[in-house]
Protein backbone atom coordinates (compact mmCIF):
# COMPACT_ATOMS: atom_id res chain seq x y z
CA UNK A 1 0.00 0.00 0.00
CA UNK A 2 1.45 3.36 -1.00
CA UNK A 3 1.24 6.60 0.93
CA UNK A 4 -1.70 7.89 -1.15
CA UNK A 5 -3.72 4.72 -0.41
CA UNK A 6 -3.00 5.01 3.31
CA UNK A 7 -4.08 8.66 3.33
CA UNK A 8 -7.23 7.84 1.36
CA UNK A 9 -8.23 5.12 3.83
CA UNK A 10 -7.84 7.37 6.89
CA UNK A 11 -9.66 10.40 5.48
CA UNK A 12 -13.34 10.75 6.42
CA UNK A 13 -15.72 9.77 3.67
CA UNK A 14 -18.22 12.10 2.02
CA UNK A 15 -21.74 10.68 2.06
CA UNK A 16 -23.95 12.03 -0.71
CA UNK A 17 -27.59 11.56 0.23
CA UNK A 18 -29.09 11.54 -3.24
CA UNK A 19 -30.56 9.39 -5.99
CA UNK A 20 -29.36 11.79 -8.68
CA UNK A 21 -26.67 10.44 -11.02
CA UNK A 22 -25.88 14.03 -11.98
CA UNK A 23 -25.05 15.01 -8.40
CA UNK A 24 -22.95 11.88 -8.05
CA UNK A 25 -21.00 12.70 -11.21
CA UNK A 26 -20.43 16.30 -10.18
CA UNK A 27 -19.28 15.60 -6.63
CA UNK A 28 -17.26 12.53 -7.62
CA UNK A 29 -15.38 14.48 -10.28
CA UNK A 30 -14.24 17.01 -7.68
CA UNK A 31 -13.57 14.91 -4.57
CA UNK A 32 -12.78 11.53 -6.14
CA UNK A 33 -15.03 8.50 -6.32
CA UNK A 34 -12.84 6.70 -3.76
CA UNK A 35 -13.95 9.16 -1.07
CA UNK A 36 -17.62 9.19 -2.07
CA UNK A 37 -20.35 7.02 -0.56
CA UNK A 38 -23.81 7.21 -2.16
CA UNK A 39 -26.69 6.71 0.25
CA UNK A 40 -30.12 7.65 -1.15
CA UNK A 41 -32.90 8.76 1.21
CA UNK A 42 -35.00 5.81 2.33
CA UNK A 43 -38.21 7.41 1.05
CA UNK A 44 -38.78 9.52 -2.09
CA UNK A 45 -41.72 11.29 -0.42
CA UNK A 46 -41.20 14.92 0.56
CA UNK A 47 -43.29 18.07 1.06
CA UNK A 48 -44.47 19.86 -2.07
CA UNK A 49 -44.68 23.54 -2.98
CA UNK A 50 -48.25 23.86 -4.24
CA UNK A 51 -49.26 25.88 -1.17
CA UNK A 52 -46.31 28.31 -1.11
CA UNK A 53 -45.84 31.20 -3.54
CA UNK A 54 -43.74 33.92 -1.86
CA UNK A 55 -39.96 33.85 -1.52
CA UNK A 56 -39.68 33.47 2.29
CA UNK A 57 -42.07 30.50 2.38
CA UNK A 58 -40.45 28.87 -0.64
CA UNK A 59 -37.06 29.18 1.07
CA UNK A 60 -38.51 27.76 4.28
CA UNK A 61 -40.02 24.77 2.47
CA UNK A 62 -36.78 24.09 0.60
CA UNK A 63 -34.86 24.14 3.89
CA UNK A 64 -37.43 21.77 5.40
CA UNK A 65 -36.83 19.30 2.57
CA UNK A 66 -33.05 19.35 2.92
CA UNK A 67 -33.43 18.89 6.69
CA UNK A 68 -35.68 15.85 6.15
CA UNK A 69 -33.20 14.35 3.70
CA UNK A 70 -30.29 15.04 6.04
CA UNK A 71 -32.00 13.45 9.04
CA UNK A 72 -32.96 10.42 6.92
CA UNK A 73 -29.33 9.88 5.88
CA UNK A 74 -28.03 10.34 9.43
CA UNK A 75 -30.48 7.71 10.70
CA UNK A 76 -29.19 5.29 8.08
CA UNK A 77 -25.59 5.99 9.08
CA UNK A 78 -26.07 5.21 12.76
CA UNK A 79 -24.50 1.93 13.73
CA UNK A 80 -22.53 1.43 10.51
CA UNK A 81 -19.19 -0.17 11.30
CA UNK A 82 -17.57 0.42 7.90
CA UNK A 83 -16.99 4.14 8.57
CA UNK A 84 -14.01 4.43 10.92
CA UNK A 85 -14.26 8.22 11.18
CA UNK A 86 -17.37 10.43 11.18
CA UNK A 87 -18.25 11.21 7.55
CA UNK A 88 -19.25 14.45 5.92
CA UNK A 89 -22.90 14.35 4.85
CA UNK A 90 -24.10 16.29 1.80
CA UNK A 91 -27.76 16.56 0.78
CA UNK A 92 -29.42 18.87 -1.73
CA UNK A 93 -32.74 19.64 -3.37
CA UNK A 94 -33.25 21.64 -6.56
CA UNK A 95 -36.35 23.52 -7.67
CA UNK A 96 -37.28 25.85 -10.51
CA UNK A 97 -39.01 29.08 -9.45
CA UNK A 98 -40.89 30.54 -12.42
CA UNK A 99 -43.01 33.64 -12.86
CA UNK A 100 -45.71 34.35 -15.45
CA UNK A 101 -46.64 37.62 -17.12
CA UNK A 102 -49.05 38.42 -14.29
CA UNK A 103 -46.28 38.19 -11.70
CA UNK A 104 -47.53 34.96 -10.13
CA UNK A 105 -44.85 32.56 -8.91
CA UNK A 106 -44.87 28.82 -9.35
CA UNK A 107 -42.40 26.24 -8.07
CA UNK A 108 -41.68 23.51 -10.61
CA UNK A 109 -40.26 20.33 -9.13
CA UNK A 110 -39.99 17.08 -11.05
CA UNK A 111 -42.83 16.20 -13.44
CA UNK A 112 -45.19 13.47 -12.29
CA UNK A 113 -44.19 9.88 -13.08
CA UNK A 114 -47.35 9.13 -15.06
CA UNK A 115 -48.31 12.45 -16.63
CA UNK A 116 -44.80 13.86 -17.03
CA UNK A 117 -45.24 14.76 -20.73
CA UNK A 118 -48.39 16.78 -19.99
CA UNK A 119 -46.64 18.51 -17.09
CA UNK A 120 -43.69 19.47 -19.30
CA UNK A 121 -45.92 20.84 -22.06
CA UNK A 122 -47.86 22.91 -19.54
CA UNK A 123 -44.73 24.21 -17.85
CA UNK A 124 -43.06 25.26 -21.09
CA UNK A 125 -46.18 26.94 -22.47
CA UNK A 126 -47.06 28.83 -19.30
CA UNK A 127 -43.86 29.30 -17.30
CA UNK A 128 -40.63 28.65 -19.24
CA UNK A 129 -40.82 29.50 -22.95
CA UNK A 130 -39.65 33.03 -23.75
CA UNK A 131 -39.08 33.86 -20.08
CA UNK A 132 -36.43 33.90 -17.40
CA UNK A 133 -36.74 31.68 -14.34
CA UNK A 134 -34.62 30.92 -11.31
CA UNK A 135 -33.11 27.61 -10.25
CA UNK A 136 -32.65 27.22 -6.50
CA UNK A 137 -30.63 24.48 -4.86
CA UNK A 138 -30.84 24.07 -1.11
CA UNK A 139 -27.83 22.35 0.44
CA UNK A 140 -27.04 21.01 3.91
CA UNK A 141 -23.53 19.77 4.79
CA UNK A 142 -22.62 18.34 8.18
CA UNK A 143 -20.04 16.41 10.13
CA UNK A 144 -20.85 15.34 13.68
CA UNK A 145 -22.58 18.34 15.27
CA UNK A 146 -21.13 20.93 12.87
CA UNK A 147 -23.19 21.90 9.85
CA UNK A 148 -23.73 24.56 7.22
CA UNK A 149 -26.87 25.35 5.20
CA UNK A 150 -27.33 27.56 2.17
CA UNK A 151 -29.45 28.18 -0.92
CA UNK A 152 -27.79 28.98 -4.26
CA UNK A 153 -29.70 30.67 -7.08
CA UNK A 154 -29.08 30.86 -10.81
CA UNK A 155 -31.14 32.69 -13.43
CA UNK A 156 -31.87 30.92 -16.73
CA UNK A 157 -33.51 32.52 -19.77
CA UNK A 158 -35.23 30.45 -22.46
CA UNK A 159 -36.00 31.46 -26.03
CA UNK A 160 -39.52 31.27 -27.41
CA UNK A 161 -39.95 27.51 -27.81
CA UNK A 162 -42.21 26.62 -30.73
CA UNK A 163 -44.76 23.82 -30.49
CA UNK A 164 -42.66 21.83 -32.93
CA UNK A 165 -39.55 22.19 -30.76
CA UNK A 166 -41.54 21.44 -27.62
CA UNK A 167 -42.90 18.21 -29.08
CA UNK A 168 -39.40 17.25 -30.18
CA UNK A 169 -38.13 17.83 -26.65
CA UNK A 170 -40.90 15.75 -25.13
CA UNK A 171 -39.95 12.83 -27.42
CA UNK A 172 -36.42 12.83 -25.96
CA UNK A 173 -37.92 11.85 -22.56
CA UNK A 174 -35.13 13.90 -21.00
CA UNK A 175 -37.59 15.66 -18.69
CA UNK A 176 -38.24 12.75 -16.34
CA UNK A 177 -36.65 13.17 -12.92
CA UNK A 178 -35.52 16.75 -13.66
CA UNK A 179 -36.53 19.85 -11.72
CA UNK A 180 -38.53 22.08 -14.04
CA UNK A 181 -38.81 19.24 -16.53
CA UNK A 182 -35.56 19.96 -18.36
CA UNK A 183 -31.83 19.22 -18.30
CA UNK A 184 -29.65 22.22 -19.13
CA UNK A 185 -26.69 19.93 -19.80
CA UNK A 186 -28.74 17.94 -22.32
CA UNK A 187 -31.04 18.73 -25.24
CA UNK A 188 -32.60 21.66 -23.36
CA UNK A 189 -29.37 23.59 -23.89
CA UNK A 190 -30.89 24.42 -27.30
CA UNK A 191 -33.42 26.68 -25.56
CA UNK A 192 -31.04 28.63 -23.30
CA UNK A 193 -30.33 32.23 -24.30
CA UNK A 194 -28.95 33.41 -20.97
CA UNK A 195 -27.44 32.11 -17.73
CA UNK A 196 -26.66 34.27 -14.72
CA UNK A 197 -25.07 32.15 -12.00
CA UNK A 198 -23.47 28.75 -11.72
CA UNK A 199 -24.14 26.04 -14.29
CA UNK A 200 -23.57 23.21 -11.81
CA UNK A 201 -26.26 24.73 -9.61
CA UNK A 202 -28.76 24.37 -12.47
CA UNK A 203 -27.61 20.79 -13.03
CA UNK A 204 -28.32 20.06 -9.36
CA UNK A 205 -25.29 20.73 -7.13
CA UNK A 206 -23.50 24.11 -6.85
CA UNK A 207 -19.98 22.75 -6.69
CA UNK A 208 -18.02 25.87 -5.72
CA UNK A 209 -20.30 26.50 -2.75
CA UNK A 210 -20.36 22.80 -1.78
CA UNK A 211 -16.56 22.60 -1.78
CA UNK A 212 -16.38 25.78 0.32
CA UNK A 213 -18.87 24.28 2.76
CA UNK A 214 -16.89 21.04 3.03
CA UNK A 215 -13.65 22.92 3.67
CA UNK A 216 -15.40 25.09 6.25
CA UNK A 217 -16.17 21.89 8.18
CA UNK A 218 -12.60 20.60 7.87
CA UNK A 219 -12.60 18.51 4.70
CA UNK A 220 -9.26 18.05 2.93
CA UNK A 221 -8.86 16.69 -0.56
CA UNK A 222 -7.07 13.34 -0.91
CA UNK A 223 -5.61 14.66 -4.17
CA UNK A 224 -3.48 17.36 -2.55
Amino acid sequence: MNKHDETTETLPRIVLGSRSPRRRELLGSFVGDDQLLILPPSSPDEPGFSDVHDQPRIEQRLNEITLLKHDDICRQLRGRSDLTTPPFVVVADTIVVAQNDGGARCVLGQPGPEQWADDVRHWFRNWLSGRAHEVWTGVRISRDTARTDFIVRSKVTFCNVSEEMLEWYVTTAESTGKAGGYAIQGHAASFVTGLDGGLTNVIGLPMMEVLQGLKQLGWQSSRS
